[in-house]
């Protein structure tokens, strides 16, 4: 019986991280180089503060680096580095979550209030008139703060179908659901937006 060839047989990270697994540091360094920005748009995308999102992607290419030993590819290295993202993000969203809880007051409610806190992946408004302008940015901090009251597991999909573009497969693959799952919680997360919008109207 003939094997299929695997998605991620010619998937250039692989042989980077077999390097990095036999002990060649540099490599890392190569793979880093290639994801830094799409991991550290992942985290700024599901944490939704700057700061903590650069300590996240940090993290996650410490924890990627301690794990280059035990990788079994299942999948391309970036599906594996997502994983290792979105499960350190979510981590620090149940955290933050439980000081809220514990403090009994708003964590982080302020700061996107101020516009020089605004987070890379915020679009840029085309409109050339500033009171347009405004109201855009406006339109699009309250949309963030809808998409932050998800719930984490409904965020998760909803960053990776909508601001990373990836295919339900492959946010199942990042996720270890179900594309089924994936597109219920995407429809979820979706609803809950109208909803929200809706009712600000």
């Amino acid at each position: 019986m003939t094997e299929r060839p695997q998605e991620n047989e010619h998937d250039p990270d692989r042989g980077i991280l077999e390097r990095v697994a036999a002990g060649d540091v540099e490599s890392f360094g190569v793979l880093v180089e290639r994801h830094e920005q799409r991991i550290l748009g992942l985290c700024e995308r599901m944490l939704h503060q700057p700061e903590e999102a650069r300590d996240a992607a940090q993290e996650v290419f410490l924890k990627a680096f301690r794990k280059a030993g035990t990788y079994r590819p299942r999948g391309k290295v970036t599906t594996w580095l997502y994983r290792i993202a979105v499960n350190h993000c979510l981590n620090l969203l149940r955290r933050r979550r439980l000081a809220k809880f514990l403090s009994f007051g708003e964590v982080g409610g302020s700061q996107t209030d101020n516009p020089n806190d605004r987070p890379a992946f915020d679009p840029e408004d085309p409109a050339p008139d500033a009171e347009q302008r405004l109201a855009a940015t406006r339109r699009w901090r309250e949309t963030r703060r809808q998409i932050d009251a998800l719930p984490a597991s409904q965020r998760a999909v909803l960053v990776l179908a909508k601001f990373e573009n990836l295919t339900y497969r492959n946010i199942a693959e990042v996720l270890q659901i179900t594309e089924g799952a994936v597109e219920s919680r995407l429809f979820r997360a979706m609803q809950r937006l109208r909803e929200a919008q809706e009712n600000r109207g």
